[in-house]
């Protein structure tokens, strides 16, 4: 009888927690981890879909035969190691699209950290969807270079939100065209082995006028590597 009643008022406590706590709890749970909070009450059920601060990390995800390989200290080979990485990007990509189609609030706040080269065409859906839908204010895509390969190139609709006061770049490609105006409420950016010419570079900074932080590290302007950080004042 006294567990039973003390899990009443577990759930109880639950329940009449603030808002605002709730957020700032489920924002530091990984989003699986914030997902599954969903079993705690009826009240709970949805709490995760309205978190304004989402963040997924391929490094998370794991694969069929990964557990297996463990158990029997195998060494992988490149070509199993590479359809693991195909695979974690398939169920990454599935479980943020799972998650953004059950959003029931606004998204300040994402992060998006994995191995990514040309061939990441479902990255420019979910900017696209962000640009669309959501007064994105914070953006950081922390990408890896696999094998050697073209980095990302990142999509015009990252210009296209308005409300971004902080971006962080690592490994993509910048080309801006002539129809970019500018990112107006910008105020941070780092750009981090990124590829950019020096005339976007100079036509980014250019056109955002709030800008009071820059980082830039190990970028390439054409062939020319650099490590260059300042506060802008």
């Amino acid at each position: 009888m006294q567990a039973k009643r003390l899990s009443k008022a577990q759930r109880l406590s639950l329940t009449t927690l603030p808002q605002a706590i709730i957020e700032t709890i489920l924002c530091l749970l990984p989003i699986e981890e914030a997902a599954r909070t969903s079993i705690l009450s009826r009240e709970w059920r949805y709490k995760w879909t309205t978190i304004p601060k989402l963040v997924f990390f391929q490094s998370t995800v794991k694969t069929l035969t990964e557990g297996w390989h463990l158990s029997n200290r195998k060494k992988i080979s490149f070509l199993e190691e590479k359809r693991r990485n195909k695979e974690r990007r398939c169920k990454l990509f599935y479980a943020i699209q799972q998650v953004l189609l059950q959003r029931q609030g606004p998204i300040h706040e994402f992060t998006l950290s994995m191995e990514a080269d040309k061939t990441c065409f479902e990255i420019d859906h979910i900017i696209l969807h962000l640009s669309r839908n959501h007064t994105l204010k914070r953006l950081t895509l922390d990408l890896e270079e696999p094998c050697f390969n073209h980095p990302y190139g990142l999509p015009l609709s990252v210009f296209s939100l308005r409300h971004l006061t902080d971006l962080y770049l690592e490994y993509c490609d910048v080309d801006l065209k002539p129809i970019f105006n500018g990112l107006g409420s910008l105020t941070s950016l780092t750009l981090k082995k990124t590829w950019i010419s020096r005339e976007t570079l100079l036509h980014l900074l250019s056109s955002c006028p709030s800008l009071k932080s820059l980082c830039l590290s190990s970028y390439l302007i054409l062939v020319y590597s650099f490590a260059w950080a300042f506060k802008l004042t």
